[in-house]
């Protein structure tokens, strides 16, 4: 009886590790956009964006994945900084999550600085071994 009791313990305890498993991976993937973007490093941002990315900035303005990573090669888009001040992942599901963020971001456009408080919703799927961020909504938060 005793070991049926710890099986069941275990079996149940399996899915809230893999929960975590998952949960710590996203944050790292959005770590990962928020490093990505800032040190221009493209190879991480096609690893770490989707292919079907939607990109909504705060201003309503749309990207797709290509048209993103485009304005930041042409230096159309530049990030100085993006510091995560509140980051929450939910995995709503094994291959489906989301993070809520609020961050200190600084762009560059036309030369001139651009300091927001933004709060993202991102959502990240899981595409093989990588978690791809496949949508980003953003909004202005007062400063």
């Amino acid at each position: 009886m005793l070991k049926t009791i710890l099986i069941s313990l275990v079996l149940l305890a399996v899915p809230a590790f893999c929960a975590d498993d998952a949960a710590k991976a996203v944050e790292a993937a959005e770590r990962a956009w928020a490093k990505g973007v800032t040190t221009n490093d493209y190879a991480l941002l096609e690893k770490t964006l989707g292919d079907d990315l939607t990109y909504t900035h705060s201003t309503g303005a749309v990207d797709t994945k290509a048209t993103y990573i485009g304005k930041l090669k042409t230096g159309e888009a530049k990030y100085v900084k993006v510091d995560h001040d509140q980051l929450k992942v939910q995995v709503l599901s094994k291959d489906t999550a989301i993070t809520i963020c609020r961050a200190q971001v600084l762009t560059v456009s036309a030369g001139k600085d651009n300091p927001a408080h933004l709060s993202f919703l991102h959502i990240f799927q899981k595409r093989g071994a990588n978690w791809q961020l496949v949508a980003h909504q953003s909004a202005k938060l007062p400063n």
